[in-house]
């Protein structure tokens, strides 16, 4: 007997095809989620976590409102948790929560009162709100959240750009001679803005332009001004725009030929007299304050060099028993190189096969000297070789310091040091100092500890000038103390 074969249509294969990989997307879909899940509960046993920030950079206005998100995977109970926002540098805090409760003596004076964190750690969510943005507040952002019990930290970045758009430009109208000025004005700028002036006609008409910046907010005020001849050019346009936005603004003026002034010959020799009058009485003038200001320079000069005499005393008083100290190799960090006779260190894009110890700074470029002062008054010098870069810190610090993990360097982390950047020299109290300079960068400095009186102070050794003093009632032992930032060099003084 003949079997019956079933045969099927192309239309019935295919939607038997289409029913079978439907029904087992759905078990893969069901398998997926039940594996994130259980990744999940992994990474909540273990403490592990990840940061994420949806932005690397972002542009608000001066005077607005921004918020820098950030979020962490899975969410987790703040228990245990540090959750740092910090600018730039890591002491510079601008909201601080420990265990789920914010910690404002930390929290640096600039963002008390503009920064608020917008949710937690149980909600996944770590976005800060910054308020009332001023232009300060350019730089790095870093969503830093530390698990000390598992010892686990990750990060985000952000870079934030601040901007002044400007007020809408004013135009006022003046005589000057048989000439019409016409000055265009604006505020609130930043960064500088192009100003140009468009004739009716499309030809572009130079100006004199001029810029003066606000000292407290650090904004420009930007002044342009043209100068008419003839009534045929007077329709104008004045216009401003954005170095970073491209936003255009400007204004239209339009100026009545009845406004150009006719000149008789009796007014032209008037000015001519008027003008040689002026000029005589400003040569006077500048006769009179010329001479002035050669004693004012003279009475400065003496001053200038009395106080150079002065500090290079004071200078020579305390650095008479310089000592000589060397860096101890045992405590530096793994990617630091010192030289055999351990007077010089620098870092390295090599990392160096060193015993594992408890004394090694394990994660910060980090080193102590080898000599502990625990009395008495001590004196002695650092100079900085190499400076392809320009971060770096110096000073003392206690026995216990702490050596692993990231490093805040301040009176409370029993660290006395002074840093050095590209935009000038701190004094790395809490909240830091900024310390003043007359001109240059730091050479040599001269570090001056007299352990007994708490006292550590900072010299420049090329000017003897004194540049910072911490007081302390020390308790433990100290030892000398630096941080050597990528391509930098130090060399310790005999």
């Amino acid at each position: 007997m003949k079997k019956k074969t079933r045969e099927y249509s192309l239309s019935q294969r295919t939607k038997y095809y289409i029913e079978y990989i439907y029904m087992n997307h759905n078990y893969l879909e069901q398998r997926m989620e039940s594996l994130f899940f259980y990744l999940a509960l992994i990474s909540t046993a273990t403490g592990e976590f990840r940061i994420h920030t949806e932005h690397k950079s972002l542009v608000a206005a001066v005077g607005s409102d921004i918020t820098l998100p950030c979020t962490i995977t899975p969410s987790l109970p703040a228990t245990g948790l540090e959750i740092r926002w910090f600018h730039d540098l890591y002491h510079n805090v601008a909201f601080l929560l420990k265990d789920g409760r914010e910690d404002r003596q930390q929290q640096s004076a600039d963002y008390r009162g503009r920064a608020i964190l917008l949710a937690g750690p149980d909600k996944g969510n770590l976005s800060l709100d910054l308020r009332q943005v001023r232009l300060s507040d350019a730089g790095e952002y870093h969503c830093f959240v530390e698990n000390s019990t598992a010892q686990f930290d990750d990060e985000g970045i952000i870079k934030l750009s601040v901007v002044g758009l400007g007020t809408l430009p004013l135009v006022t109208v003046g005589l000057q001679g048989s000439s019409v000025t016409l000055t265009c004005s604006s505020d609130g700028w930043f960064p500088k803005p192009a100003m140009f002036w468009v004739k009716g006609n499309g030809e572009v008409v130079p100006g004199d332009p001029s810029t003066k910046r606000n000292t407290s907010s650090g904004l420009f005020h930007v002044k342009s001004n043209i100068y008419l001849e003839d009534a045929s050019d007077g329709h104008l346009y004045c216009g401003l725009k954005h170095p970073v936005t491209k936003a255009e603004m400007g204004v239209y003026v339009a100026i009545s030929d009845d406004i150009f002034p006719r000149a008789s010959p009796w007014a032209i020799a008037f000015w001519i007299f008027l003008i040689l009058s002026l000029a005589g009485f400003a040569v006077l003038a500048w006769f009179f304050y010329s001479k002035h200001k050669e004693k004012e320079r003279q009475l400065q000069e003496k001053d200038e060099y009395a106080e150079a005499l002065r500090r290079e005393v004071e200078w020579r008083t305390i650095s008479i028993k310089k000592e000589s100290i060397l860096f101890d190799p045992s405590t530096a960090y793994y990617g630091l190189l010192v030289s055999p006779d351990s007077r010089i260190i620098s870092t390295t894009d090599v990392v160096q096969d060193v015993p594992q110890n408890p004394e090694r700074f394990d994660t910060e470029p980090c080193v102590l000297g080898q000599t502990a002062f625990q009395s008495g008054v001590h004196y002695w010098e650092t100079e900085i070789l190499e400076r392809s870069g320009e971060f770096w810190s110096l000073g003392i610090a206690g026995g216990s310091v702490r050596r692993t993990g990231g490093q805040r360097e301040c009176p409370e982390a029993l660290i006395w040091a002074i840093r050095g950047t590209n935009e000038g020299y701190l004094a790395l109290s809490a909240p830091p100092e900024p310390i003043a300079l007359e001109a240059g960068r730091i050479q040599k400095v001269g570090i001056h500890l007299n352990y007994d009186m708490g006292r550590v102070s900072f010299y420049d050794v090329d000017t003897y000038r004194h540049l910072y003093t911490f007081t302390e009632n020390f308790t433990e032992p100290v030892y000398p103390f630096y941080y050597v930032g990528p391509g930098i060099a130090f060399s310790l003084n005999t």
